[in-house]
């Protein structure tokens, strides 16, 4: 019995990007083992910095791996077409500006920037460029008030988590 034809050029993206959402599952479970547990602290095995990480990291690759059974079975490795369809893909393009603004975030914001705004200007950008992206034009003003309040609710209520039930300093505390 022969596997389907592919649906879409996504069961041939599925394919590959799955490949690497499991490497990269995997890379990020192997990364939290070497963080260190502990023990001569007597530390709770539960509160431990690798756990949250590993759990993610298991968590991510399983996702990879469904996505790439999935694509199997819909015969995305056999896909033809033009192997540079994947760059006018609109899924693929988000993609890349949600990796964009997150290095952005992480590389440039949160060293340099307190975290109370920091983080509401991440959300607010992120929230306005998915918007424009998905409708095809630039957000109204409603959307843009929306996402200004949830970029500052998004950024009170994770200092707020973050310093007063986790006890984590934040920069620019």
């Amino acid at each position: 019995m022969s596997a389907p034809a592919p649906r879409s050029s996504m069961d041939r993206l599925d394919f590959f990007s799955s490949i690497l959402l499991t490497a990269f599952g995997v890379a990020v479970l192997v990364e939290s083992l070497r963080l260190p547990r502990l023990e001569n602290l007597k530390v709770n095995p539960y509160t431990v910095p690798g756990l949250v990480p590993g759990l993610l990291g298991v968590a991510i690759a399983a996702c990879g791996l469904v996505i790439l059974l999935r694509s199997i079975l819909r015969g995305g490795w056999r896909a033809g077409g033009d192997a540079m369809d994947w760059r006018r893909s609109a899924a693929v393009r988000r993609t890349l500006v949600t990796l964009a603004l997150t290095l952005v975030y992480a590389l440039v914001l949160f060293p340099l920037v307190p975290f109370r705004i920091a983080t509401p200007l991440f959300v607010f950008v992120f929230i306005v460029s998915t918007e424009a992206m998905m409708e095809g034009r630039r957000p109204g003003l409603r959307a843009m008030v929306t996402a200004a309040l949830v970029a500052l609710a998004t950024g009170l209520v994770v200092g707020y988590v973050f310093q007063h039930l986790f006890f984590v300093r934040l920069p620019g505390g």
